[in-house]
């Protein structure tokens, strides 16, 4: 029985006794007891409006409030710090994006970088040869329809609807983002490459990163450290994989990222559970962090001093940069694996920080 209960108990256990009347025995019903046994049911009640009552509103002792997901109460400056770092990150995606695509579709140099990079990633994929394949197999489409199947069972099994639908929601605001995108942009041909139309941002990435996302978000605490892990892997080989099927450029994969990063941060709950695997957690911002610092520096070793309009052949030689590759081999090998680390680094920023929202 809770202290609000014992409130309207009808006996006073700590008052000096009943009240004897003279001429009708014993009562505990005088107006002196009663006013007694009111002051001490008002006293229960405030106490029973007392921390452990507040904490069953959802409100901290210290003015803070307890997440649902949660392990106690949360104070307001800790939630404050998790809600500056989901709206950096959101920004910091949005406005990496639009660069991107900016230096991507608009400039000479950045359709040339662009366009070697895959060519780079189309010739180290015929040089891996059966596990090329094996690579694309593992991302395809049915893959794309298992994972996401896999996420509403989990959704379902954990009766959470609210976290389902948030998870649903991004899902879908980032492919849709990314279709119209893809409708609404325009990729000019400025004599770098050869003619193509515009593919930016891919759609199969975003589905795979969105989904992936959206596993780490409805995961329970056990299993996010290591859905993490494996979103982050599977996403970035999607990745990849389009590239070297010559689907899609380096500049449409990033994109595709950021986009389902944004998305994901904008709906991703914040709560204050303990982590499963903070020593990996950890682990994986370093990762991310070197990944990103080397494929700039193979990057800024490959391309800077280059003219990429004098090296280009467009109509003659791939997608134009297939003669300027096959004469310098160590350049496209380089190449590709600054690729490969540009996806691994950009997807792992976005997983880590969509992880990072749940956490103590």
């Amino acid at each position: 029985m809770s202290r609000n209960d014992d409130a309207t108990e009808p006996m006073d256990p700590v008052g000096p006794g009943p009240v004897a009347i003279p001429g009708h025995g014993v009562s505990s019903t005088g107006p002196l007891s009663e006013a007694r046994s009111g002051s001490t049911r008002r006293a229960r009640a405030d106490e029973g409006a007392g921390p452990s009552s507040a904490r069953s509103r959802g409100a901290s002792p210290r003015g803070g409030a307890v997440p649902r997901g949660g392990a106690g109460p949360v104070d307001r400056g800790w939630y404050r710090r998790r809600l500056v770092r989901r709206l950096l990150g959101a920004l910091a995606c949005v406005v990496a994006g639009a660069a991107l695509t900016v230096l991507a579709l608009s400039t000479r140099w950045g359709q040339g970088a662009d366009t070697v990079v895959m060519e780079s990633m189309m010739l180290w994929a015929s040089r891996l040869g059966g596990a090329g394949e094996l690579l694309t197999s593992v991302v395809s489409v049915p893959a794309i329809a298992v994972v996401g199947a896999g996420v509403g069972l989990i959704a379902l099994l954990r009766r959470r609807p609210t976290l389902a639908g948030r998870a649903l929601g991004m899902v879908v605001g980032a492919n849709a983002t990314t279709q119209a995108l893809k409708a609404l942009l325009d990729r000019p041909d400025l004599g770098v490459t050869t003619g193509a139309g515009n593919s930016l941002p891919s759609g199969h990435v975003c589905v795979a990163v969105t989904i992936s996302l959206a596993l780490v978000v409805i995961a329970p605490e056990w299993l996010r450290g290591p859905a993490a892990w494996a979103g982050w892997a599977w996403a970035s080989l999607m990745g990849m994989s389009v590239m070297m099927s010559a689907w899609h450029r380096l500049s449409d994969v990033l994109v595709a990222a950021l986009v389902a990063g944004a998305w994901a941060l904008a709906l991703t709950p914040i709560e204050r559970r303990p982590r499963h695997s903070a020593a990996l957690h950890r682990a994986r911002l370093v990762i991310v962090v070197a990944c990103g610092l080397l494929a700039l520096v193979v990057s800024a070793a490959c391309l800077v001093g280059v003219d990429l309009s004098e090296a280009a052949a467009p109509g003659v030689s791939g997608y134009g940069f297939a003669d300027f590759l096959a004469g310098q081999a160590w350049r496209g090998r380089l190449l590709s694996a600054a690729g490969a680390l540009w996806v691994v680094a950009v997807v792992g920023f976005v997983v880590h920080e969509v992880d990072g929202l749940c956490s103590e």
